[in-house]
């Protein structure tokens, strides 16, 4: 009789911390349910919306079997943001001839990466954004950020436009390495 009592002390014991572990979970669940909430009704709209200084910025994750063209929620565009980021799309450098200026920074991050699909990896995040920079003497700049993160790297770019004369000026050593591989290996 003796054993009995051991043996059903044992089993209380782990009935009771089965329950613990379930009034554990209850209590907190709801802790868990609002911050999935806020997450999803604050952080996410924020990721995709426009700013008060005018500036528009898109994130776009790039877990599709294939890259899509990028095109951007034209909504949130502005005409002169809109004609930015296709300038900057579409320059084929000064001979208007052979890759454009995105397809190039494509080829080049897919050749940084040979042995695995970057643009299919789960990481890979693609964030482009677009804020006036200046406006003089009836010219409007505009700054453009393509911004290409990864899980182990992040290149950016970053260029001036004028949208009047479609002239661009790269603005940092990335953007500039770009433009001198469209400009010079057509």
């Amino acid at each position: 009789m003796v054993e009995e009592r051991k043996d059903k002390r044992e089993e209380d014991k782990k009935i009771k911390k089965e329950s613990a572990l379930k009034k554990f979970l209850k209590k907190r669940s709801f802790i868990y349910l609002m911050a999935a909430v806020f997450f999803v009704v604050f952080i996410v709209p924020d990721m995709i919306a426009q700013n008060d200084v005018g500036v528009v910025v898109w994130v776009i994750p790039s877990t599709a079997p294939e890259m899509p063209p990028l095109e951007l929620p034209v909504s949130e565009l502005t005409d002169e943001q809109n004609t930015s980021w296709n300038i900057i799309k579409s320059y084929k450098g000064t001979d208007d001839d052979g890759f454009n200026l995105f397809d190039t920074i494509i080829t080049q991050i897919e050749n940084a990466y040979p042995s695995e699909k970057i643009l299919k990896h789960n990481d890979t995040m693609l964030t482009v954004s677009v804020e006036e920079a200046a406006r003089s003497a009836g010219h409007a700049f505009y700054e453009v950020h393509f911004t290409f993160k990864t899980y182990n790297a992040v290149h950016e770019y970053i260029w001036n436009v004028n949208i009047e004369t479609e002239e661009i000026i790269p603005l940092n050593d990335g953007a500039r390495k770009m433009m001198n591989i469209v400009e010079f290996y057509d």
